[in-house]
């Protein structure tokens, strides 16, 4: 399965909606079980920037206002794409501060633990903390005791994927934090030196911030290499893979050499117009604009070859002597003599001077011209070549033509021929900036990514990946993929990457593949090794982090606590009550009993006897989700329907005990 580049909807449940209806979108919701004089005071996120993922270190702390040890509940809206991969609690050991690390659980070992440990009995007093799944948008921290009269603070930390375009790695976040306290921020770059944006604005780091409203945090890569990028390949099962990498282009893939010494060849032959003839000048002057520290000499040619007399001068001089010159178009295109004039030219400089020749012309001369002889003419310099041929003076343009005959001529050299136009009227910054790539490589052409175990077609690679561009794969395979090879060209100079998997990226993977679309695609049994792996809360995983208590027993949960926001997965009801759960029922079977209750629905409906399917998805007792189809029903029709509202009207029994569960129920 491929899902890179689609969009998805996430799946909602009730639980969020019914949680977050009082709250604006995007907010955390903080309750307390006994008193309403518990409040949150402070929450500080420290946020690192990387290349392909960001970790969001999220420090919360309550006080605790009423007589009585209280529960702190947090509902966590979560970031686009992010998991939790750590959670701490605060607390004093020999008279400091000290923090204790939460242990990744298996869900309903983690809430049975920290029922456990919060209850009244003869339990050893100890104080913990549990950080559980909702859904893929809503996590749930519960902490216990707050004491009266006093502050207590717990640490998660949150994993999300960056997004690398025009340059930069970016964390686009919405607001972090409850309407009353939005989250305060401190920015910085993992790789230390590394420029940091806010929005569009480079800051100092480590930058801070409010998380009030949406914001784009930034970092721009400092490495000189023209392709990043990281592979994980992580196995769950048999053949059963997570597989994604990144491939970014460098925010500038090149540099106009310095000190370079340019030779621009103009063909003022009669095969062309008037209007072509000054679409020439015009493409020399937005070329040699990128050449600032450069030296030029501009040559034209129709039967003969007419060269300053004063050889190399500066751009600046070159530049004006194009203004008001007056060209005489005569016959003949003696492109060869004009080329040899040009290496003659640049042979005579230093080896290692950087040594360009352009020469702009429509190609028209006499046959005997063929690119094997004019290859000949260049013999000497080791100057690298590009061929603009001149199509249209009323727009701008620029394309590599590799099918073009003299192709066998540039690329020897490492230039390309390209097919030029540009508006001869236009004084904008439009045509320097689309012949800049005449100067210097700007994308990588030919561009194709090879992974073993996957078909060059499924991954779909762009031919073209410019600079400051990524490409992302993310899918499930059926094999493992070591490595991936990318390839293509800089003009016609070869670049070529090999990404192995990488053992780093592999862990954070395995994490983030819950906070991706990946995760409707994974069966709840084969959920465990990845979440175990990638040290991520999920639907099958819950941190739990114990401090030793001091709290009188006395001041456990009661279980039948009427104000109780609930505990974990399988502990309680979400939204208290007077009531506890039903005991388990020994070998109850689930998908009996829901097909028993949709077959009466069915027929209530009017339509028994039809083969019908029904997807649900639950999350403890509750049903968050309904789709049926019935055969020779369109989707939304009055039989569809009724179907659909009579399963929602199911009420399920304690066995359901899953923190998420989805079922496919054939009628």
């Amino acid at each position: 399965m491929r899902t890179s580049f689609v969009s998805y909807t996430r799946a909602a449940s009730i639980l969020a909606s019914i949680l977050l209806s009082t709250s604006a979108a995007s907010a955390d919701t903080v309750r307390s079980l006994r008193s309403d004089k518990l409040v949150e005071k402070a929450h500080v996120i420290d946020i690192r920037i990387g290349h392909g993922h960001a970790d969001l270190i999220v420090r919360r702390t309550v006080h605790n206002g009423g007589p009585r040890h209280d529960q702190a509940t947090f509902y966590i809206d979560m970031p686009s794409g992010a998991v939790a991969v750590g959670l701490r609690t605060l607390a004093t050991l020999d008279g400091k501060p000290h923090w204790y690390d939460g242990e990744l659980l298996e869900a309903e070992k983690a809430a049975a633990r920290y029922r456990e440990l919060t209850g009244v009995g003869g339990y050893y007093p100890k104080d913990p903390a549990l950080l559980s799944w909702r859904s893929q948008d809503l996590l749930a921290l519960q902490v216990f005791p707050c004491p009266p009269g006093e502050d207590k603070t717990i640490e998660y930390t949150l994993r999300l994927p960056t997004q690398y375009r025009e340059g930069r790695h970016h964390l686009d976040l919405s607001a972090m934090g409850t309407e009353q306290l939005p989250a305060a921020a401190t920015v910085s770059p993992m790789v230390a030196g590394e420029a940091l944006f806010v929005d569009e604005t480079r800051q100092r780091a480590p930058a801070q911030i409010r998380l009030k409203d949406a914001m784009d945090l930034s970092v721009a890569p400092a490495s000189e290499k023209p392709i990043e990028g990281a592979l994980a390949s992580v196995s769950f099962g048999k053949q059963k893979n997570v597989v994604r990498f990144h491939i970014d282009a460098a925010p500038a893939l090149s540099r106009v050499p310095r000190g370079a010494h340019v030779v621009v060849l103009l063909d003022t032959s009669r095969s062309l117009d008037s209007n072509e003839v000054e679409a020439e000048i015009a493409m020399t002057r937005a070329y040699l604009s990128h050449f600032p520290n450069a030296r030029a000499a501009v040559i034209t040619f129709d039967r003969a070859v007419h060269a300053p007399k004063n050889g190399f001068v500066s751009v600046r001089e070159a530049l004006a002597g194009l203004d008001g010159s007056k060209i005489v178009q005569r016959n003949g295109s003696h492109i060869d003599e004009a080329l040899s004039r040009a290496d003659a030219l640049l042979a005579a400089l230093p080896e290692t001077t950087p040594k360009r020749i352009l020469a702009l012309t429509d190609t028209r001369t006499r046959q005997e011209l063929t690119p094997e002889r004019l290859r000949g003419q260049l013999t000497k310099s080791g100057a690298l070549l590009h061929v603009g041929v001149v199509r249209d003076w009323f727009s701008t343009s620029l394309t590599r033509d590799d099918a073009h005959p003299w192709a066998t001529l540039t690329r020897p050299t490492g230039g390309l021929v390209w097919q030029t136009a540009i508006n001869i009227v236009d004084e904008s910054e439009e045509p320097r900036k689309v012949y800049e790539e005449l100067a210097r490589p700007m994308r990588i052409d030919h561009f194709a990514v090879h992974a073993p175990g996957i078909a060059r077609e499924d991954i779909g690679a762009p031919e073209v990946l410019t600079e400051g561009a990524s490409f992302e794969d993310l899918r499930l395979s059926e094999k493992q993929v070591p490595f991936v090879e990318v390839t293509g060209e800089l003009w016609a100079s070869p670049v070529r990457r090999v990404l192995v998997s990488d053992e780093a990226e592999n862990r954070r993977w395995a994490g983030l593949v819950f906070g991706s679309s990946l995760l409707f695609s994974i069966e709840e049994a084969d959920m465990m090794p990845l979440a175990m792996m990638g040290r991520a809360v999920s639907p099958v995983t819950s941190y739990l982090a114990i401090e030793p208590g001091v709290r009188p027993s006395t001041e456990g949960i009661e279980e039948f606590s009427g104000s109780g926001q609930g505990f974990g997965s399988g502990y309680g009801r979400l939204f208290g009550g007077h009531r506890a759960k039903p005991p388990k029922i020994s070998m109850f079977d689930k998908q009996a009993f829901l097909k028993g209750e949709l077959e009466r629905g069915l027929s209530a409906c009017g339509g028994a006897g039809k083969k019908a399917t029904v997807g649900l998805e639950s999350t403890l007792q509750e049903l968050v989700s309904v789709r049926a189809t019935i055969d020779g029903e369109k989707a939304g029709s009055k039989l569809v329907t009724c179907l659909e509202e009579a399963a929602w009207e199911i009420e399920l029994p304690g066995a359901f005990d899953a923190v998420w569960q989805g079922y496919t129920i054939a009628l």
